[in-house]
């Protein structure tokens, strides 16, 4: 598997760009060399990039970020190096260790579950400038505002709009910020998220977030969460653990 290039979707998108390496590299080195993967692979739908380290079972993202996502496109690459479906190995912005299982359903696709024991899932509720509730939920190695209400689908509009929230709430300094528009439709929580990752300057409209789903499961109580591509992502949150679980696909 050494010095290939992966490219895995978690229900349906969010396609992160996977390097694996022998040994590790300085975080200047994971930056400026998952910025380039990043780019590399973004027409093939990556929308984020990152780092398997073999010899230490760790995954580092480009941005040294935590992502849901990723961390379950990691665990996929993990289980297939060990030969095994149950792997453990830490993950950039998460200070544990992960358990994860992963069942083989095609040559392609796979159905990953994650556990993140300890992970923090803090709520705090606030009032934006525009009267506006929301929810700024922080999960320690990425911050989410959640706001219930309409998104807004123009690109400069969302990215105007996550901007100024970001500003307004001093979140700037954080390494990644995800602003996460909700909606309820009877039984259904839907997300629209949109992440910025400081070290890498990358800004996305996402087509699926593990990370965000946790934060408005957080925020609702809901346990399955539709993403952008009208599949759904579970989760489960406890005060001692968080569990993230989705189809998987290798596309390239």
């Amino acid at each position: 598997m050494t010095e290939q290039k992966t490219l895995i979707t978690a229900a349906g998108g969010n396609g992160t760009a996977i390097q694996v390496l022998n040994q590790p590299l300085t975080r200047t080195q994971y930056e400026q060399r998952g910025k380039l993967l990043g780019e590399e692979m973004e027409h093939a739908g990556a929308e984020q990039a990152g780092f398997l380290i073999l010899s230490e079972h760790h995954f580092e993202m480009g941005g040294g970020e935590f992502c849901g996502n990723a961390s379950r496109a990691a665990a996929l690459l993990f289980a297939e190096a060990d030969g095994t479906k149950d792997v453990s190995f830490t993950v950039s912005g998460f200070d544990g260790t992960v358990s994860a299982t992963v069942d083989k359903q095609s040559d392609t696709k796979y159905f990953v579950h994650c556990e993140f024991p300890g992970m923090p899932t803090t709520v705090r509720p606030v009032t934006l400038s525009n009267g506006e509730p929301a929810n700024i939920v922080d999960l320690g190695g990425i911050v989410h505002v959640a706001i219930e209400g309409e998104f807004p689908a123009d690109p400069a509009e969302y990215e105007k709009a996550h901007r100024e929230i970001m500003q307004e709430l001093s979140l700037s300094d954080r390494d990644a910020v995800g602003v996460i528009w909700f909606s309820r439709d009877e039984a259904e929580v839907s997300i629209h998220p949109v992440v910025w990752v400081k070290p890498v300057d990358t800004f996305f409209y996402e087509t699926s977030c593990g990370s965000g789903t946790i934060a408005v499961g957080k925020v609702t109580g809901a346990t399955a969460i539709v993403q952008p591509t009208g599949k759904s992502i579970q989760t489960q949150i406890t005060p001692n653990m968080v569990v993230l679980a989705s189809e998987m696909e290798v596309v390239r």
